[in-house]
């Protein structure tokens, strides 16, 4: 299976020590990973290495092949960073137009959609069960609902890679196994990759097919239900 995704001898030190090192990691196509490991271990700055929002201070990633310093198609990957819903509950603009917002071109932030764009605006607010949400303000809603918009908005120009961190943070427990489900259902249905930081591996193996344990460094890289039988006999192996 192609691996769209590599990490090789990956570290990060923000100064007073190492975050990880020495990192290897390969992703093949149609995956869907759950990230755990302990607070401070380094799941998100991974995730934000993945997201090309700060740089390692040594080793590389690759996507497709190409080297992260010249990939140059990011429309592929949708990136939803911890907590993106903090704003004021009377922030005045509507669900349709947050998810319309991933389809802006930072080079064109006045763009007038067309018919093609508007499908894929309704296909988005649709996979995440918000058609009948559309028209409401961002602030109005609860928690999870929220979370889904901007799901939403990372999935609405149709990437095949989706980074997720902590997406299920701050949401009620029928919430999040709504969530995870429509999640597994864009993993299966239209094959998208999906890599997952998550709290609670119980709930996110009903939707991952793998799981990655970083305590840093990794500990443990396989399918989630060897990582769940671990679980079971022995606890979390990453405390």
């Amino acid at each position: 299976m192609e691996n769209i995704i590599s990490v090789r001898n990956l570290g990060f030190d923000y100064g007073d020590g190492w975050v990880f090192h020495k990192l290897d990691l390969d992703v093949p196509r149609g995956d869907f990973v759950a990230v755990i490991g302990a607070n401070g271990a380094g799941k998100s700055t991974l995730m934000k290495m993945l997201a090309h929002a700060m740089p390692p201070t040594m080793g590389s990633i690759s996507y497709y092949g190409t080297p992260i310093e010249k990939f140059d198609q990011w429309e592929k990957v949708g990136y939803v960073p911890q907590n993106p819903a903090k704003m004021q509950r009377d922030f005045p603009i509507s669900v349709r137009e947050v998810v319309a917002l991933g389809l802006i071109s930072k080079y064109k932030l006045w763009q007038r959609f067309g018919s093609e764009e508007e499908k894929k605006i309704d296909k988005a607010l649709a996979t995440f069960r918000l058609t009948d949400l559309q028209t409401r303000k961002i602030g109005e809603l609860s928690g999870g609902q929220q979370q889904r918009v901007f799901l939403a908005r990372a999935m609405v120009k149709e990437p095949e890679i989706l980074l997720l961190d902590e997406p299920a943070t701050g949401i009620d427990a029928a919430s999040k196994i709504d969530l995870y489900d429509m999640l597994a259902e864009i993993n299966g249905e239209q094959g998208v990759t999906i890599i997952m930081i998550s709290h609670d591996l119980e709930l996110a193996a009903q939707a991952a097919k793998s799981a990655l344990c970083i305590n840093h460094g990794i500990c443990f890289r396989g399918e989630v239900h060897e990582a769940l039988q671990h679980h079971h006999k022995h606890g979390y192996f990453y405390r």
